[in-house]
C-alpha cells in the first residue's frame, strides 16, 4: 500500500485491554506488574488483530507502562520483561508494522521552569527506552508538540530550540514535532526545524484551526511538501494526523467518525505524495476500516494502489 493508514491506542472492535493503568494512590511494585504484564500481552493481541485487517500503523498508548517517569514505578521493565518487548518487537519488524507514541501535554521543553523542562525529558527519556526495548530502527518515532508561549513565543522556541539540540542523538533520531491548534502553527515549527533539523508531523485539523489568515495557508500542497522534505532517509516515510471536525462542538475537537467525501478529496488530491496517516477520530479501527470499505467500493480508487 502506497500509505499506511492506522489509528490510536485503543482497539474498540476487539475490547482488548492495553492500556490499563491505575491512580497514585493505589500505586504498588505488584500493581505495575500486573498492568505492564496486561497491557504487553493487549498490545501483541491488538498488533495480530490488526494485521489480518491490513492495518499496518500504530500509535502505543503511552499508558503501557503506567507512570513510567515518575519515581513511583520502580519496576525495571526494560529488563524484567525483556522477552515480551522482544517478541512484539519481532512481530512489528517481520510484518512490516511501523508504530509511534505520542507522549501526553507534560512535555514542555521549552518552558522557563528547569524543573518542568527536566520531568518533560524524563517523560521523553521513557518512550525512547520503550522503543529502543523492542528493537526498532528509527523509522518509529515519538511525535510530541513545542509546548507553551509563556507571554513571549519567540523566546519559547529559543528555549525549546536550545533544549532538543542538547539532547542526546538517540533522542533526536525518535523524535518528531508537530502542530498544535492553540500556539504554534506549522510556520512556526518550520522555523524550530530551520534551527534544530526535527522531522514535523502535519495535522490538518489543526492546522484549519491555527494559521496565520494568509493565502499561503491554503496550499496544503506546499506545506506537506516542506514537512516531509524535514525527513531523510534514516526516519522512513513522513506521517501525517487526519481528522474532521465535530460538529457543533470547540474548534479543533476530533470528529466521532472520519468524514469519508472529505477524506476521499483529500487523499485523491495528495495521492502522488509519499506519507503515512494517522486517523485521530473516537471510533478509532473502525473509520479505517470504513476508509478501507471505500477503496474497494468506490470508483474513484479504481486503479489506485490504495489496498
Amino acid at each position: 500500500m502506497k500509505h499506511r493508514i492506522g489509528y490510536a491506542c485503543i482497539n474498540l472492535t476487539t475490547g482488548i485491554p492495553l492500556n490499563r493503568t491505575c491512580r497514585l494512590a493505589n500505586a504498588s511494585g505488584e500493581k505495575f506488574r500486573e498492568l505492564i504484564q496486561s497491557n504487553l500481552s493487549g498490545l501483541k493481541e491488538v498488533l495480530e488483530w490488526n494485521k489480518a485487517n491490513n492495518i499496518r500503523l500504530f500509535r502505543i498508548s503511552s499508558d503501557t507502562i503506567p507512570f513510567a517517569s515518575h519515581p513511583v514505578n520502580k519496576v525495571e521493565w526494560w529488563k524484567d520483561y525483556k522477552n515480551e518487548l522482544d517478541d512484539i518487537g519481532l512481530f512489528i519488524k517481520d510484518n512490516d508494522i511501523r508504530v509511534y507514541m505520542h507522549p501526553s501535554p507534560v512535555v514542555y521543553l521549552n518552558s522557563p521552569d528547569t524543573k518542568i523542562v527536566d520531568n518533560s525529558i524524563k517523560e521523553l527519556e521513557w518512550h525512547v527506552k520503550f522503543l529502543d526495548s523492542l528493537n526498532l530502527d528509527y523509522t518509529h518515532k515519538i511525535v510530541f508538540h513545542a509546548g507553551g508561549a509563556y507571554g513571549n513565543k519567540p523566546e519559547a522556541i529559543k528555549r525549546f530550540v536550545k533544549v532538543y539540540n542538547d539532547l542526546p542523538e538517540n533522542f533526536k533520531n525518535r523524535l518528531t514535532l508537530e502542530n498544535d491548534d492553540k500556539i504554534y502553527n506549522v510556520w512556526d515549527l518550520i522555523k524550530i526545524n530551520d534551527s534544530t533539523g526535527i522531522p514535523l508531523v502535519f495535522d490538518n485539523l489543526h492546522h484549519e484551526v491555527l494559521n496565520i489568515d494568509k493565502p499561503e495557508d491554503k496550499n496544503i500542497e506546499a506545506i506537506m511538501k516542506k514537512f516531509f522534505s524535514t525527513w531523510d532517509e534514516k526516519s522512513g516515510l513522513p506521517d501525517i494526523h487526519y481528522s474532521s471536525q465535530k460538529e457543533n462542538a470547540r474548534a479543533g475537537s476530533h470528529s466521532d467518525a472520519v468524514n469519508l467525501e472529505s477524506f476521499a478529496e483529500f487523499f485523491l488530491k495528495y495521492y502522488h505524495l509519499d506519507f503515512d496517516i494517522i486517523f485521530e477520530t473516537k471510533n478509532k479501527e473502525k473509520s479505517v476500516l470504513a476508509v478501507y470499505e471505500m477503496f474497494k467500493t468506490d470508483k474513484r480508487f479504481e486503479g489506485l494502489d490504495a489496498l
